[in-house]
């Protein structure tokens, strides 16, 4: 197969980017022929894959938006990728391979230009998320105007996916189906692709790493965000000192950019003195030497952060939404994210009971072999076996 895929970001700014180009060198280590557009101003180096360079200067989030500045390229880009494929001796582009919204503009357009199918990849459900963050309380009114305005442009989008693309892949079961409830188009191929425990990222060297016989030290990984349960980690942690467990640390990894409200709230909750902020660092020395991941995180798609857990051997409690149930899929091991008492509860049982923390362990260390797959296989398997099916809409 011929892939095309786009990337004209000027920085890998999420485990979710970082994902997309694993999976282009990866479907180019199977032996496709893989074309990447990049944005001259990000380096990177390319290890498998053609890479095609235009420089594209935006503002992340400013005006005009980015999605519309790569849209303008698309003529440019359509002969630099018809010269690259000249040069492979192929014939055509077969998939236009994206994740996420910020390229559909341009692939739907390349799409035309080329004759190609769109293969649209959703790495988070924005409208479910929306819905779910108004809920939590976190936002103020200015925030929660501007959440529902974003929440219209998100469904034009999906409208826009929906009539363009030939093939869409979800990350979990709970995504497709909220998407059909919007999106009854029988001719689209759907998929559910999962996240993966595999390399570059999970080695051997922290396969099980986690040794930990008793519950006394806390982490949580992830954006420094109400919105990620963060809060709810602190409320955890200070109701467990309430009731006498004084020994208790958390460790939080994550950029910390804008910490000072953050250091404030914990200062007024008097929990200052047990919370050690590491930064934005590789997670697996902590994962390695923490009890317990918690992760009340009011939406996460399919979060890494819980398959790095699970692949270290650290056990993990989480919140009930997105794709969490899809990896943990034992309810006692999830809670609603404000169900802070329920949390602190298990955690309780866990720190005073070393039984009912090696339990606990037992349940999260059976999930692991699921997510052991080759991920990159899933999607060349999904791509060549409907690669026939139908001609390009």
């Amino acid at each position: 197969m011929t892939i095309l895929g786009l990337f004209l970001n000027k920085e890998i700014r999420t485990g979710a980017n970082r994902r997309y180009l694993e999976l282009m060198e990866g479907l180019a280590e199977k032996g496709n022929n893989v074309i990447v557009v990049m944005n001259s101003l990000l380096h990177y180096d390319a290890a498998s894959f053609t890479k095609i360079s235009i420089p594209v200067s935006y503002i992340r989030k400013g005006f005009p938006p980015a999605s519309f500045l790569f849209k303008l390229k698309a003529n440019n880009i359509s002969l630099l990728v018809k010269e690259a494929i000249r040069n492979k001796s192929g014939q055509r582009i077969d998939w236009i391979l994206i994740h996420g919204d910020m390229h559909l503009n341009l692939a739907v357009k390349l799409k035309d230009l080329l004759h190609s199918q769109l293969f649209f990849a959703y790495r988070c459900n924005d409208i479910l998320r929306s819905k779910y963050i108004r809920e939590s309380g976190c936002l103020h009114p200015v925030e929660y105007a501007k959440a529902l305005f974003f929440e219209t442009i998100y469904k034009a989008r999906e409208k826009k996916v929906a009539l363009y693309a030939d093939m869409v892949t979800f990350q979990s079961t709970s995504d497709e189906q909220d998407w059909i409830s919007r999106n009854k188009e029988p001719t689209i191929q759907r998929i559910v692709i999962p996240g993966n425990i595999g390399l570059p990222r999970c080695s051997e060297e922290w396969k099980n790493a986690n040794k930990s016989e008793t519950c006394k030290d806390l982490l949580y990984v992830g954006v420094l965000s109400l919105s990620k349960g963060l809060f709810q980690v602190f409320s955890i942690l200070k109701m467990l000192k309430e009731r006498g467990l004084h020994d208790i640390k958390l460790t939080v990894l994550g950029k910390n950019d804008s910490i000072e409200s953050i250091i404030a709230m914990i200062r007024k909750m008097e929990i200052e003195d047990s919370i050690h902020f590491a930064g934005y660092t590789l997670p697996f020395p902590y994962l390695a030497e923490s009890s317990i991941l918690v992760f009340p995180s009011y939406y996460d798609a399919f979060p890494d952060t819980v398959l790095e857990a699970l692949h270290a051997g650290c056990p993990v409690i989480a919140s009930n939404r997105g794709g969490i149930p899809d990896i943990l899929k034992n309810p006692e091991l999830m809670f609603h994210p404000k169900d802070v008492k329920g949390m602190a509860d298990l955690l309780e049982r866990c720190i005073r009971s070393k039984d009912e923390y090696h339990r606990i362990r037992e349940i999260c260390s059976n999930r692991a072999d699921y997510f052991r797959f080759d991920w990159c296989d899933r999607w060349n398997s999904a791509m060549m076996d409907n690669l026939q099916r139908k001609e390009p809409r």
